[in-house]
C-alpha cells in the first residue's frame, strides 16, 4: 500500500466532491482480483473479495469492508473503517450517514464515454441502490473521477517522468546491443528479459508492448512480432512504454538501418510538423478535438492521409488514462474530445504515416503547466541510426 499516495489523492477527491454537483461519491466493488475497478488504487490501495465501498464527501471518507480486509484499511490511516460479517447494508448506511449526512445526490462509477470511471457492474449497482434505497439519486462519477485521475499529484508526476526515462534507456540499450539478424521478435524477448531482471511492467498488453515493425513490408497496427528483421535502408519502429512503480509511459521512436532516403526523411519531417502543430495549440484551456484538428490539417496539408485515431490521450496508471481525449469528433469517442485540458494532466502526442521503407510512427509525452507544457522525455527530432 502506498499510504502516501493514497491518501493525496484522497485530498484531491474530497475537493473534487466539494465542487461537484453531487454530494458525496461512492466506488463499490468486490472480487476486485477477478473484476478490476480502476479507482480502487487511488482511494483503497488492495484488492478486496467482499463487497466493498468507499465513501468520499466533501471534508471525510470511510471505507465499508469486510472484517478480513479491516485491518489493511485500518493500517492504510486514510478513512473511518466499517467492518462488517454478514451484510454490508447497516455498516454502508452508517458511513453514508457519517460522512454526508444530508446527501441526496450520489455519485457512483458509471460513465457513457470514459472507461476508467466506468467500473461499477450492473449487478453490483442494483446491489446498491437497494442497499441505500430509492431517497438517494444516483449521477455518473466522470467528473469527479476524472479530477482524481487526471490531475497528477507531485509523486504521479515523478512516476511517470521515472517511467518514461526508463523507457528511453531501455531503448537506447536495445539499439547497442541490436544485431542486423534480430526479428522483430526477438527484438521483443530482449527488451522483455530487461524488463523481467528489473522488475518492471507493460504500459499494455505484455503480448503487445514493445509493438515493433521492421521495415516497408510489416503490417501496421497493434500487431504481434513476426519473424522479419529490418531490411537495408528502412525503419525499425518501435511502439514502448514501460510501467514502474504503478505508473507508465507511452512513446514511439524510429531508427533506420543504414541511409536514409530522401522520401523518408521528407516524411518524417512531415509527421514531426504535424505534431509540433498539434503542439503548438495544446495548452490548459483548450478542447481535445482543437488540438487533433490542428495536428490533422498540417498532416493532411502536407498531401497525407488523415491518421484513423486520436492525436493524443493521457498517461498516468495506465497508457490510456481515461479523461479528455486530444482526438476528432467522432461518434466512437463520445464526449472524450469536448473535453477541456488542465495544468497538470499529462498527454501523448501521435501520429503517423504509411511509407514504403515503414511506419513513420512519433510519439511523444507532455505535461499540461501554468505556462504551456513540458516535455515528459526530449522527443525525437531526428532519425536514429541502427
Amino acid at each position: 500500500m502506498d499510504q502516501t499516495l493514497i491518501a493525496g489523492k484522497v485530498e484531491q477527491a474530497r475537493a473534487a466532491v466539494a465542487s461537484d454537483d453531487t454530494d458525496c461519491w461512492i466506488t463499490f466493488c468486490r472480487e476486485t482480483d477477478e473484476v478490476d475497478e480502476p479507482c480502487l488504487p487511488y482511494i483503497l490501495g488492495f484488492d478486496v473479495v467482499w463487497p466493498t465501498a468507499v465513501v468520499v464527501g466533501p471534508e471525510a471518507s470511510a471505507v465499508v469492508l469486510g472484517r478480513h480486509d479491516a485491518p489493511n484499511a485500518e493500517r492504510l490511516g486514510v478513512h473511518d473503517v466499517y467492518p462488517y460479517d454478514e451484510s454490508f447494508v447497516p455498516a454502508l448506511r452508517e458511513a453514508l450517514d457519517s460522512v454526508a449526512a444530508d446527501a441526496e445526490t450520489v455519485a457512483v462509477n458509471f460513465d457513457r464515454d470514459d472507461n476508467v470511471a466506468d467500473g461499477l457492474t450492473h449487478g453490483l449497482y442494483l446491489q446498491l441502490r437497494d442497499a441505500i434505497g430509492d431517497e438517494y439519486e444516483f449521477a455518473s462519477a466522470g467528473d469527479v473521477v476524472r479530477e482524481v485521475r487526471g490531475l497528477k499529484s507531485a509523486t504521479e508526476r515523478e512516476r511517470i517522468y521515472a517511467a518514461a526515462e526508463t523507457t528511453e534507456e531501455l531503448l537506447a540499450a536495445m539499439v547497442e546491443a541490436w544485431d542486423p539478424s534480430w526479428t522483430e521478435a526477438e527484438i521483443v524477448d530482449w527488451l522483455h528479459a530487461r524488463m523481467t531482471e528489473r522488475d518492471l511492467g507493460s504500459a499494455w498488453s505484455w503480448e503487445y508492448c514493445p509493438t515493433v515493425h521492421a521495415g516497408g513490408a510489416s503490417e501496421v497496427g497493434h500487431t504481434l512480432p513476426g519473424d522479419r528483421s529490418v531490411p537495408r535502408n528502412e525503419l525499425l519502429h518501435v511502439d514502448f512504454g514501460v510501467r514502474q512503480d504503478g505508473y507508465s509511459a507511452d512513446i514511439q521512436r524510429l531508427y533506420v538501418r543504414g541511409d536514409v532516403p530522401d522520401g523518408l526523411r521528407s516524411a518524417f519531417e512531415d509527421v514531426r510538423a504535424a505534431i509540433d502543430a498539434g503542439h503548438g495549440v495544446l495548452e490548459a484551456g483548450v478542447e481535445g478535438h482543437e488540438v487533433d484538428t490542428a495536428a490533422r490539417e498540417a498532416l493532411t496539408d502536407a498531401g497525407w492521409p488523415a491518421f484513423e485515431h486520436a492525436f493524443g490521450h493521457q498517461v498516468g496508471r495506465a497508457a490510456h488514462d481515461g479523461g479528455t481525449l486530444l482526438g476528432p469528433l467522432w461518434d466512437r469517442y463520445g464526449d472524450a474530445p469536448n473535453g477541456e485540458v488542465r495544468v497538470g494532466e499529462i498527454y501523448t502526442m501521435e501520429l503517423g504515416v504509411d511509407t514504403e521503407w515503414g511506419y513513420v510512427g512519433q510519439e511523444e509525452m507532455v505535461e499540461i503547466t501554468e505556462t504551456g507544457t513540458e516535455w515528459v522525455v526530449d522527443p525525437q527530432t531526428e532519425l536514429r541510426s541502427l
